[in-house]
C-alpha cells in the first residue's frame, strides 16, 4: 500500500502540473475549475441515522423522517454539517480498489482486490460576485454507481462507471461565507466487466461558473464535412441555454485557428431566441479553403472557438479541437484515410495501469499512446466502455486511430441515454473512426 501510495503522489504532482496550463480561450467569461484536490474519503458506508438532516435542525421535533425529509435535509454522510474530519484526506483521480489487501475470497476477475462502498465528501466557497452566473458540477467518471448530492439534496444517479455527467446546481448553490457541500456514495458492489474496473472518483472533477446565457456541456458540434466538388465546411451547431429570468436574443461567432494561432475562416449565426430555462440551437456553416488534413503520420489539428453572443457582446467562449480528414470503409478494400487505403494495425485496451489502478494521471494516458505508436500501432480500441476524454485528445494530438466503444448492446432507455452521451462528447474528435 505504500508503494502504492508513493506512485499515486507522483502522478498527482504530475497531473498538477498538467492543470496549471491557461484554457485556450483564455477571456471567456467561464470559469473551469479542478475541484480534485482535497476530498475526504470514508470506505465503508454510513448509517442513514448517524446524522438527522438539516444540520441538526429538526424540523418536526425529535421525528427523524420527518427532519430527512425535506429538501436541502438529507440524512448521514449526505447531510450538510455532517462531521467528516476524521475521514482520510484525499486527491482526485482516486481508486480506492488498488490500495487494498489482496484477498483469495474475493473476485479474481477484479485483481483478488476487496470492492464494496464508500463516501466521498468536499467543501467549497462562492464569492457573492458569482451570483446569478450559470454552477455546474462535472464529474468525468465515477465507479461503479454512485449517488450525488449537494448541500443536503440529492441531484444525481449515474449507472455506469465510465460516462461522464454533469449537475446544474445553480437553485442550490450559497455565496460568501455560507459553505457548499458536495457527497458522493459510491457503490462497487456493482462490476460491469469481467476485468480490473478499480473504484471511487477515479476521472477528474470540476467546477463550472457561466454566463446565464452560455455554451452547454458537449453542445458544440463543429466536424468538417468535404464537399462533392472538394471543398471543407463545418457545419457548425451550437446548443445555447438561458438560465436567465428572462428570454434572451443570442447569436453565436465560430472562428477557426490555425497551429500558430491565426484566424483563418469564420461565420457569425443568425440570432435565436432563448426562453428562460430553456435551449436553443444556432447554426452557422463555415467554408474553410485548403485546410491541412488530419493524418496518422501527420495529425493536423486546428482550434475551433465558439463564442455566445448576448445583445452583441460575448459572455461564453468554448475551443474544439478539430481535425479535417476522411474516412471510409469499403467490403472488398478496406478502410480508406483521407481517400488512401490504410491497414489498420492496433490493440485493444482496457483503462487501468500498473500500480495506479484506474485512476491514470493524463500523463501516462499520452505516454501510453506513443509508447503503441512506437510499437507500429496506428489504431486503438477502448476495451469494453468509453474513455477518458485526455486519452481521445491524445490520440488526436499524436495520430491514433480510435474504436470509440459504449459498454453495452442494450436498447433499455438507461443505455441509449450511455449511448446519445458517447456519441455528444465524442462527435468532434478526428481520431475516432468508428
Amino acid at each position: 500500500m505504500t508503494i502504492v501510495r508513493s506512485i499515486r503522489a507522483l502522478c498527482v504532482a504530475a497531473c498538477a502540473v498538467f492543470f496549471v496550463a491557461p484554457l485556450s480561450a483564455a477571456d471567456s467569461p467561464r470559469e473551469r475549475l479542478s475541484l480534485d484536490a482535497n476530498w475526504r474519503f470514508h470506505l465503508g458506508d454510513i448509517p442513514l441515522d448517524s446524522f438527522p438532516g438539516g444540520q441538526v435542525i429538526a424540523l418536526y421535533g425529535p421525528d427523524f423522517t420527518h427532519s430527512g425529509a425535506k429538501a436541502g435535509h438529507t440524512w448521514g454522510a449526505a447531510a450538510r454539517g455532517f462531521d467528516d474530519k476524521n475521514w482520510e484526506l484525499v486527491n482526485l483521480p482516486h481508486d480506492w480498489v488498488v490500495e487494498q489487501p489482496f484477498d483469495q475470497k474475493a473476485e479474481k476477475q477484479q485483481g483478488y482486490r476487496p470492492r464494496g462502498i464508500a463516501w466521498y465528501r468536499r467543501t467549497f466557497k462562492l464569492d457573492p460576485s458569482d451570483r446569478g452566473r450559470n454552477i455546474e458540477l462535472q464529474f468525468d467518471g465515477v465507479a461503479t454507481h454512485c449517488a450525488v448530492y449537494f448541500n443536503g439534496t440529492p441531484v444525481h444517479h449515474n449507472w455506469c462507471g465510465y460516462t461522464s455527467f454533469h449537475i446544474d446546481v445553480t437553485p442550490m448553490v450559497r455565496y460568501g461565507d455560507e459553505v457548499n457541500t458536495i457527497a458522493v456514495r459510491v457503490d462497487a458492489e456493482a462490476m460491469e466487466g469481467w476485468w480490473y474496473e478499480g473504484a471511487g472518483i477515479y476521472r477528474h472533477t470540476w467546477l463550472v461558473k457561466r454566463s446565464p446565457v452560455h455554451i452547454v456541456t458537449d453542445g458544440v458540434y463543429a466536424n468538417p464535412v468535404k464537399g462533392a466538388n472538394g471543398t471543407w465546411t463545418i457545419p457548425a451547431e451550437v446548443t445555447l441555454a438561458n438560465t436567465g429570468s428572462r428570454t434572451a436574443s443570442a447569436s453565436v461567432d465560430v472562428g477557426v485557428f490555425d497551429s500558430a494561432g491565426r484566424r483563418i475562416a469564420g461565420g457569425r449565426s443568425a440570432p435565436v431566441s432563448i426562453v428562460p430555462l430553456g435551449e436553443a440551437v444556432a447554426k452557422v456553416p463555415v467554408p474553410v479553403a485548403s485546410p491541412q488534413l488530419w493524418s496518422v503520420e501527420h495529425p493536423n489539428l486546428y482550434t475551433v472557438r465558439t463564442t455566445a453572443l448576448s445583445d452583441n457582446k460575448p459572455v461564453d467562449s468554448v475551443d474544439t479541437a478539430c481535425g479535417f480528414r476522411t474516412i471510409r470503409f469499403d467490403a472488398q478494400k478496406g478502410f480508406f484515410l483521407n481517400d488512401q487505403p490504410l491497414k489498420l494495425q492496433g490493440t485493444c485496451n482496457h483503462q487501468d495501469h500498473a500500480g495506479v489502478g484506474v485512476a491514470v494521471p493524463d500523463s501516462i494516458q499520452e505516454f501510453r499512446i506513443r509508447k503503441l505508436k512506437e510499437m507500429g500501432s496506428n489504431a486503438y480500441r477502448t476495451s469494453h466502455n468509453p474513455p477518458s476524454k485526455e486519452l481521445l485528445d491524445a490520440c488526436d494530438r499524436l495520430g491514433m486511430l480510435v474504436m470509440d466503444e459504449t459498454r453495452h448492446f442494450n436498447a433499455s432507455p438507461e443505455y441509449l441515454k450511455q449511448l446519445e452521451w458517447l456519441v455528444r462528447r465524442d462527435r468532434n474528435h478526428p481520431a475516432v473512426i468508428l
